[in-house]
């Protein structure tokens, strides 16, 4: 049924007419606290100021204003951005090639990290569904050969949209992303959003080095985990200080929702900033292992990056490596084992059979033994010899079979004894 306008809504403008129609919308849009841009798309920037309604005000906490942020406001809506310089950062220029180790990804080979967007996000939980969302975004970039760190603050859920447009738009100016366990939580996340809103994905998704997982690779065996404020603790050797737990982060927000103080936001504030540029110090810690053996500073991460470079098929440089660490005095049996196969894989049979020899002084080794047999029976012709360290493999597999591997299978040894004995056997 057909109801007349209320007061302020008729269609006469001597009644109210079109000019009370939008005062009582602009008046409804104060109310929700929300002030729309023009129509024409364009973004405004403004002092940030306090609002009304909870999670945008609050009596004797910083202002909006004091934290450094200023209000945006797009077609979209609005919400909040601060930048602040990364004066403890510098990112040097190393050779595209080093990227590719790093990442372990050919997409990264010839990357130039000043036109990488390192990001961070602070959510409202590890749920990826059930409407959890970013309520802070951090962003770090080189501009005009200074790192900044742009941070975008959501008041509410009504911020969002806006501010994902914004960001599609600064992601576009990268070729790709660094983040911290990212292609598992904060890219997806972000693209659900995206999505959700119906916003374009930015184009740089293809190009993306998670520091996490170079992390785990170069100094797996070296720290007692992998966690950001881990990493930079013991490897970047940076110290946090006053500093908000990152499972604490999610309730202080709510609780910011709940009562509009900004007290907790600024501590989340600046773990979001020194996320970014830990980050920022992280990549090219990482790169410097691979760039030269000499600009390593742990034993074992030339253990691991040689391991990494081998895999990548740089047998050369990998050697180089683990040659270092013996010259360093490592003579442990997993460093001769893992060179030995290397040269063998070089073609140079002499230096593997040297390393072997000496690795066998090993109480529990195996795998020398069983390598040795190997060189004997196929290249060396030996067929006694090979016997000799068959025997030695399956007395040290019978020992220590806890330490066997499948180069210690006892049915495997036992087929090449059988083997060499009928050798030996037809021998005149």
């Amino acid at each position: 049924m057909y109801r007349a306008p209320a007061a302020g809504w008729g269609s006469d403008p001597g009644e109210g007419g079109e000019h009370s129609q939008a005062m009582s919308t602009t008046r409804i849009m104060e109310l929700l606290g929300r002030v729309w841009s023009p129509a024409d798309g364009g973004k405004e920037t403004t002092t940030a100021k306090e609002r009304s309604s909870p999670g945008r005000q609050a009596a004797a906490t910083p202002s909006w204003d004091e934290l450094g942020f200023e209000l945006y406001r797009r077609r979209e809506g609005e919400f909040l951005v601060r930048e602040r310089a990364a004066v403890e950062v510098q990112i040097p220029a190393f050779p595209g090639w080093v990227w590719g180790l790093v990442g372990k990804d050919e997409a990264l080979e010839g990357v130039d990290m000043g036109q990488m967007c390192f990001l961070d996000l602070e959510t409202t939980g590890l749920n990826l569904g059930a409407g959890g969302f970013a309520f802070t975004i951090g962003a770090g970039y080189v501009r005009d050969d200074e790192p900044v760190v742009r941070q975008y603050f959501l008041r509410d859920h009504r911020d969002e949209r806006a501010a994902l447009s914004d960001l599609a738009e600064l992601l576009e100016q990268f070729i790709g992303l660094v983040s911290y366990n990212g292609k598992s939580f904060d890219w997806p996340l972000l693209c659900d959003r995206f999505n959700f809103h119906r916003l374009g994905f930015p184009s740089l998704q293809e190009v993306h080095l998670d520091l996490l997982h170079a992390a785990r690779r170069v100094w797996k065996g070296v720290l007692p985990g992998f966690s950001l404020d881990e990493v930079e603790r013991y490897i970047v050797q940076v110290e946090r200080g006053e500093d908000i737990p990152g499972y604490l982060i999610p309730a202080a927000y709510n609780d910011f929702l709940r009562t509009g103080s900004t007290d907790a936001i600024c501590s989340i504030l600046e773990h979001n900033q020194q996320d970014i540029v830990s980050l920022m110090l992280l990549g090219p810690r990482l790169a410097q292992v691979f760039l030269d053996v000499e600009y390593c500073e742990l034993r074992e991460e030339i253990y691991n990056a040689a391991d990494v470079l081998a895999r990548s098929g740089d047998i050369p440089r990998a050697i180089e490596y683990l040659e270092f660490l013996l010259q360093e005095g490592v003579a442990h049996h997993r460093v001769l084992c893992r060179l030995a196969g290397l040269y063998k894989k070089s073609g140079d049979w002499e230096r593997a059979v040297e390393l072997w020899q000496a690795t066998t002084h090993s109480a529990v080794t195996i795998e020398p033994w069983v390598e040795l047999a190997k060189y004997f029976e196929h290249q060396g012709k030996d067929f006694t010899r090979a016997r000799f360290c068959t025997l030695k493999a399956i007395e040290n597999s019978r020992r220590f079979s806890r330490y066997s591997s499948r180069a210690g299978d006892m049915g495997e040894l036992q087929k090449r004894l059988q083997r060499l004995e009928r050798k030996l056997g037809q021998q005149p």
